[in-house]
């Protein structure tokens, strides 16, 4: 049998699917769960799981997760579904987006179908009102965040902890060129104090986090340019003037190489933040001092 988990609301989803888990994990032991997303998908490894049992495990519980982004993939399982449905094991399917026609084919067979749609309104506040938190602290949040429940979990947990460290309240005058300059100049030890400074005063990872990603395109951008001899840096990137002289000095203290190997990095703790397969603030403290 099979579950689909999807729609726009991933913190929801995520929560729903991670409930699953729990449950299942009460009937298989560790050794029975398997996991399958789009960009590692394999039909054979998926067709054996459709059979496969072991004399230690009477049932698998494969979660199989984004698989449909994958075309070739989707094709692939579209083609199995029906020993999808039928197949002892479970599968979890967890989506955040989905064509019509995969959809409707999913629907059909699915032993249970969950759609999370961002919550707004009288939902989103009821959302709200079943955490330890006052109605005006809500409307703060609300106001701040609006349906983003990954957001609005952080601050939600920042006043159930009661941190002083809430942006809602900071009151630090937080520059965020000083951490771009101080990564543009491979000053490792500066780049995280600085960070260590706004995140105690209460500015968001994710603040932080895309300011030195709009700071590494840029000094790619500029580096392809000046690697390519281009007599007006400032004209071909689109930078201003002052940005664009010192995104062409900084460029210098990398190379091409570094830069994109950087940009990939900053994207992948981008998407396993989102998938809940990790916490942003660590991942870019690690990105940070590595």
């Amino acid at each position: 049998m099979f579950y689909l988990i999807y729609g726009k609301d991933t913190y929801r989803s995520r929560e729903k699917l991670n409930e699953l888990l729990n449950h299942f994990k009460t009937k298989v032991s560790e050794l029975g769960f398997f996991r399958i997303d789009g960009e590692s998908f394999s039909g054979q490894e998926f067709e054996e799981l459709l059979k496969a049992r072991t004399l230690f495990e009477k049932k698998y519980v494969v979660v199989c997760d984004r698989v449909m982004e994958n075309k070739p993939a989707a094709d692939f399982v579209i083609g199995k579904i029906e020993q999808c449905a039928e197949s002892e094991n479970i599968f979890l399917f967890w989506e955040e987006d989905l064509d019509d026609e995969i959809l409707e084919n999913l629907k059909k067979r699915a032993a249970k179908v969950q759609i999370f749609e961002p919550l707004s309104g009288v939902k989103l506040r009821a959302w709200f009102g079943e955490k330890k938190i006052s109605a005006q602290v809500a409307e703060k949040i609300i106001a701040q965040c609006g349906s983003d429940l990954w957001r609005a979990a952080k601050e939600i947990e920042k006043y159930q902890l009661g941190s002083e460290a809430s942006k809602l309240e900071k009151a630090f005058d937080y520059n965020p060129f000083a951490i771009c300059d101080a990564f543009a100049e491979k000053n490792k030890a500066k780049a995280w104090i600085l960070y260590q400074q706004a995140q105690m005063a209460g500015v968001e990872a994710e603040e932080v986090f895309y300011k030195i990603l709009w700071q590494i395109k840029n000094l790619l951008m500029v580096k392809k340019l000046l690697a390519a001899d281009a007599k007006d840096i400032a004209k071909e990137s689109g930078l201003k003037p002052f940005p664009a002289e010192k995104a062409a000095k900084a460029a210098k203290n990398f190379t091409e190489e570094e830069l994109e190997n950087y940009s990939y990095e900053m994207l992948r703790i981008y998407h396993e933040e989102r998938r809940g397969e990790s916490e942003l603030p660590i991942e870019f403290e690690k990105f940070l001092v590595s």
